[in-house]
């Protein structure tokens, strides 16, 4: 320490970084080129020498510096840094990207506030400026477009959504969409005669059995794959694929390749998943680190606390009715 506060001394009185560096640096290798470390990217040297390193503009030396490799000054010789009209397009969509973010949890979250204590759906969307849409009747495992996403049908067939008449919770479909429902009518279920319904079961058994005979050819074909066999097929290629950000897949397609195994060494990891009327087959060559997203960090642990507080107000007013005798009445 005391060796470095006289290098900072010496320094302030005029004389050349690269000179000391050369002089009293212990690391021989840097100490040769004047201590210069090439180009440097965060994360190599670890968080102290990053906080030091990138907080520097060209020119200026850093206080002393403690990392588990010792001690160090730091100086800041050239900053790699883009043209701005060369970022200009990606700025400029960052930009709007943010700021659609931005409002696009300022309304999830009002839809979080207003559906839980709402008797209804009209109001919400009016509040919202949204439009209130009304199936057709369903059945737990028949539902189709939004209603058959994952996550929709267990909550409308929930005992508070289906027998309390609440609204259900916010439902994440994916990164930008939510979805909250609530049950407008309910019958129980009952079997229809077969005259009534021998269309719709002869249509759905040719169904089944045109999936079951594309599963068993799929599966077919990725053993040939597994095996090291040439199959001509149709690739289609698809890149950073996230759970968010599903690039244009399917959602069974992208849940399916999530439930892969991680590929080793050159060889992809086969799958097969039936998405509709089509089989496909998934070569899952890479995977990598997700990034993680701030902002999304920030709105979900909002968002969980909020959950947490609706929670228990929910508690107390499902005691409240069970304990409670409550007039109601309507203007």
């Amino acid at each position: 320490m005391a060796e470095l506060e006289e290098v900072q001394a010496r320094l302030a009185e005029g004389e050349s970084f690269a000179d000391l560096a050369a002089r009293v640096s212990d690391d021989t290798v840097s100490a040769e080129q004047g201590g210069d470390l090439g180009v440097v990217s965060r994360g190599f040297f670890g968080d102290a020498f990053d906080e030091a390193a990138f907080s520097l503009d060209e020119g200026e030396v850093s206080e002393i510096v403690e990392t588990d490799n010792g001690l160090h000054l730091l100086t800041v010789t050239g900053l790699e840094r883009e043209s701005f009209d060369s970022m200009r397009d990606d700025l400029r969509r960052q930009l709007a990207q943010d700021r659609v973010s931005g409002e696009f949890n300022d309304r999830a979250q009002q839809l979080i506030d207003e559906s839980f204590a709402a008797d209804d759906l009209q109001s919400v969307a009016e509040d919202l400026g949204l439009e209130l849409q009304t199936s057709d009747w369903v059945s737990r495992d028949d539902a189709e477009g939004v209603l058959s996403e994952p996550g929709v049908m267990s909550q409308a067939f929930s005992g508070d959504v289906l027998e309390e008449g609440y609204n259900s919770e916010v439902i994440e479909l994916d990164n930008d969409r939510r979805l909250v429902l609530r049950v407008a009518e309910h019958r129980e279920a009952t079997t229809l005669p077969l005259v009534d319904v021998r269309d719709e079961v002869a249509a759905e058994v040719e169904r089944e059995m045109r999936r079951d005979a594309l599963r068993a050819r799929a599966d077919e074909l990725v053993t040939a794959l597994r095996d090291g066999e040439s199959v001509d097929l149709d690739w289609q290629q698809a890149e950073e694929v996230s759970r968010q950000d599903s690039q244009g897949l399917s959602r069974g397609i992208v849940d399916a390749a999530f439930r892969l195994p991680a590929p080793e060494g050159d060889a992809a990891a086969y799958g097969t998943v039936v998405d509709g009327d089509r089989a496909v087959i998934i070569a899952l060559e890479s995977v990598g680190e997700g990034e993680v997203d701030e902002q999304v960090e920030q709105f979900v642990s909002s968002m969980a606390e909020r959950l947490r507080a609706q929670a228990a107000i929910q508690g107390l007013i499902e005691h409240l009715r069970s304990e409670a005798e409550i007039a109601r009445s309507s203007v």
